[in-house]
C-alpha cells in the first residue's frame, strides 16, 4: 500500500476513535466519499496531494491533506468545533504505519466558510505530513 493510503487509513481510524469528535457528529461519520443519503454533520477526507521528498540517500514523500467538517445547520460553530477536535485527535497519530513511518505531521491552517448552495458551513483543516518507507 502507498504511504498516502496508509496515512489516510490512520487518519480515518484516529478520527473515528475520537469520542469528542463522534459526539459532535452524532456518530463515527467520517468519510472519503459521503453516502448520497447522508446529511451533515460529518467529516470528509478531502484532497490529498503527495510529492516526492526524497534526498540523495533517503526516499520520502510529503503529503498535504485537507479534512472538512460540515455543520448541521446555520453558523460555523459546530464546524469549527469539529475542526478543533480533528486537530486534537490527529495530534496523537501513531508514528508507524504498516509500511512507512511518519517523520513529521503538522496542522497548517483551518478556514471556515459557508456553502453557497445551502445553509451549511464547513471548516477545512489542512495538514502536512512527511513519510519514509520502513527500512
Amino acid at each position: 500500500m502507498t504511504a498516502a493510503l496508509e496515512l489516510q487509513t490512520a487518519i480515518v481510524a484516529a478520527l473515528r476513535q475520537s469520542s469528542a469528535l463522534t459526539g459532535l457528529l452524532g456518530g463515527a461519520h467520517v468519510y472519503d466519499d459521503v453516502p448520497d443519503s447522508r446529511r451533515p454533520p460529518y467529516v470528509v477526507i478531502g484532497p490529498l496531494e503527495t510529492v516526492d521528498w526524497s534526498t540523495s540517500t533517503e526516499e520520502g514523500e510529503e503529503h498535504f491533506i485537507e479534512i472538512a467538517a460540515w455543520s448541521q445547520g446555520n453558523g460555523r460553530k459546530q464546524a469549527v468545533a469539529a475542526a478543533a477536535e480533528i486537530r486534537s485527535a490527529l495530534s496523537a497519530l501513531p508514528a508507524s504505519l504498516p509500511g512507512h513511518v511518519i517523520v513529521n505531521f503538522a496542522h497548517e491552517t483551518t478556514r471556515s466558510e459557508a456553502d453557497p448552495d445551502d445553509r451549511h458551513f464547513k471548516a477545512v483543516a489542512s495538514f502536512r505530513a512527511v513519510t519514509e518507507p520502513l527500512a
